[in-house]
């Protein structure tokens, strides 16, 4: 008998059983369905975290950010550190692996213009900025190296906060007021737009409504804060396998301008997305689980058939033998029909899943799609599932003495 001998063969016993043959492969049809469901969920949630993360600077980039000496009794040395600094900033530009350092310091300032006048979050930033966020004037230009040295009064606004404050003016050379202070405004950035799923909200609009000025102006004009103390300074790291070093090394250089002491913390967004992933990993093994044991009790049916059928076709199987059907012959017959049963129903079972997923992310408001690769691991998934389950029964025909099934009742 050939491997296409065998092949038929099975195609024809599945026929004639059909109703053995949904018990057989039930399932491996759920179990297939929830483990495709659950690979196009956790792809499409990375896939958006990535989207998302590129609009505003990338997975390259790392925040330093202010963290509280928690102490409970703190020394004179930690008392004196007063936290991030401007000039902290610039000693991580000598970073041969950092491609941009931003300083951010903030201040709560009246803006005020004609009728207008609403307490906003002030931003001062450095030219940089718009290369770590990923974020570009859409008219005019931006704060330039040459205003942060000259702590010039200029002022660059979302294009959002532009329309609120000028309506249909445009705001390129005008004045406003910030706190008493005029500020010329000279650009308008390009409107940064994100909507997760089919949502209605702008998961950017937080920068459409930005009020940016030198970080010197604040210091110098606003906070008269001699030491430049900022809330916050990304750096962007030229490749991703150098964020670790480049983490060390900025805590390195960091420490020992505070002589020591620990009033701050490094993140990167790889770490962060990973942490995210871990988090919502126990649903994703829950459902994998029900999948993994739908396909296990699948199996354990396809054995216990398998074997009911041999008992019923042991007579066969030793005139077969007896007409020269070698053992690999015979083990092929049994495993091919395992196989086939698992194919159809990780066939089922990957447009099942399209189903689940369909529905699930219309559910949750997250678009979800089975990729190829998926669909793939999804068949590769019910093969093994047959190959597995279906080589004792395969190996047990295989090993039958002819006189012995011949003279079987």
């Amino acid at each position: 008998m050939t491997l296409l001998e065998s092949i038929a063969d099975g195609v024809t016993d599945i026929n004639a059983h059909k109703g053995r043959t949904f018990l057989q492969a039930v399932g491996v049809i759920l179990g297939v369905a929830s483990v495709v469901t659950v690979l196009a969920l956790v792809d499409s949630g990375r896939r958006r975290s990535l989207e998302f993360m590129a609009e505003v600077g990338g997975l390259t980039k790392v925040l330093v950010a202010n963290q509280p000496v928690r102490d409970t009794s703190q020394t004179a040395l930690q008392l004196s550190n007063t936290g991030l600094r401007f000039d902290d900033a610039e000693a991580l530009r000598v970073l041969p692996m950092v491609t941009q350092v931003d300083p951010i310091a903030i201040e709560r300032l009246l803006v005020r213009y004609g009728d207008h006048q609403k307490e906003t979050q002030v931003d001062g930033v450095t030219f940089d900025y718009q290369y770590v966020y990923k974020f570009f004037p859409g008219r005019g230009r931006f704060i330039s190296s040459d205003d942060v040295s000259k702590a010039t009064r200029v002022v660059v606004l979302g294009d959002s906060m532009a329309r609120e404050i000028f309506g249909s003016d445009d705001p390129l050379g005008q004045t406003i007021f910030l706190g008493d202070v005029g500020m010329t405004v000279v650009g308008v950035m390009q409107r940064k737009e994100y909507f997760f799923d089919q949502g209605t909200y702008n998961a950017l609009e937080w920068m459409n409504r930005k009020v940016m000025i030198p970080i010197t102006t604040i210091h110098k004009r606003f906070t008269g804060d001699p030491d430049g103390r900022v809330a916050y300074i990304n750096a962007m790291i030229d490749k991703a396998e150098n964020i670790p070093k480049a983490k060390a090394e900025i805590e390195t250089i960091l420490r020992r301008r505070h002589r020591g002491v620990m009033d701050f913390v490094v993140w990167d967004r790889a770490s962060r997305l990973q942490q995210q992933q871990e988090q919502s990993q126990q649903m994703h093994i829950v459902f994998l689980s029900s999948g993994a044991v739908s396909l296990l009790v699948g199996g354990v049916v396809i054995m216990n058939i398998l074997l009911a059928s041999f008992q019923e076709r042991v007579r066969e199987v030793g005139v077969r033998k007896a007409l020269g059907a070698n053992p690999l012959h015979i083990t092929a017959q049994f495993l091919v029909e395992s196989v086939l049963v698992t194919l159809l129903g990780g066939a089922i079972g990957i447009v099942l899943g399209s189903g689940f997923t369909r529905a699930v992310s219309s559910l949750i408001d997250q678009p979800a799609v089975i990729t190829p690769s998926m669909a793939v691991m999804g068949f590769a998934t019910s093969v093994g599932v047959g190959i597995f389950f279906g080589f004792y029964p395969a190996i047990k025909a295989a090993r039958l003495s002819p006189v012995q099934a011949l003279r079987y009742e």
